[in-house]
């Protein structure tokens, strides 16, 4: 199976929106690996990885993904603000700081839809698996060396390729701004159980996201804020 060293190869290699790069590789043992890239403005990255079988008997390949983090970052240190690891497991928001998950050390969660990731106060890089399919989810610490690492990953059930067979899995990676209007967008067109939780909207949720609705019509309405 293809590692951190495997060579890929590539006859475009510069993504861009609009513009996949597709990636193959030959273990020269009877399967050719493919992965396409494919990036939109926002940052939203689709990834479609196909296995051909062209071997003897049938295998099974699991599709997985997973986010790293090396060393513990500075923080703002607000109450109302989350910083760290999170996720929706069935429908259920999931939070953990990085005091947490170096408590916890490893968490274990099974789902159908939802997301998972790293988020800072602006920013989040976020695993969506295929949102039709059961994914076991973890969050992780370890230490390297003197050095905090972050993990957060999924793993998904395996898919059987018979001989001269091929099977594919197409899953996205989101790496940008936690802009509310954005991940409702995605919401939609990719159907994520509630990305726009992303966005820590506090324990009286259901009285400020709608009031942040509000207050954004206003605005567009007469161009402040402040009114």
């Amino acid at each position: 199976l293809p590692g951190r060293n495997t060579l890929w190869h590539t006859s475009n290699p510069e993504l861009s929106p609009g513009n996949p790069v597709t990636l193959r590789w030959d273990n020269g043992a009877g399967l050719l690996f493919e992965r396409t890239y494919s990036l939109d403005e926002n940052f939203m990255i689709a990834v479609r990885q196909q296995v051909t079988n062209q071997t003897g008997p049938a295998i099974t390949l699991y599709p997985y993904g997973l986010i790293s983090r090396t060393g513990t970052p500075e923080v703002s240190g607000f109450v109302i603000l989350h910083e760290g690891a999170l996720g929706v497991f069935n429908g259920e928001l999931v939070e953990e700081d990085y005091e947490d998950i170096q408590e916890a050390h490893s968490q274990k969660y099974e789902s159908t839809g939802g997301w998972l990731g790293i988020t800072d106060k602006y920013w989040l890089t976020a695993l969506i698996p295929d949102q039709e399919r059961p994914f076991k989810g973890s969050i992780n610490h370890t230490l390297t060396g003197q050095s905090d690492r972050y993990q957060v990953d999924y793993l998904m059930d395996g898919q059987q390729i018979m001989a001269g067979g091929s099977a594919s899995a197409l899953n996205h990676l989101f790496v940008g701004a936690k802009e509310v209007s954005l991940l409702e967008s995605y919401s939609e067109s990719l159907k994520i159980t509630s990305f726009n939780l992303a966005i820590d909207w506090g324990y009286l949720r259901f009285l400020t996201q709608p009031l942040f609705h509000v207050l954004t019509w206003l605005n567009a309405l007469v161009g402040n804020f402040g009114v």
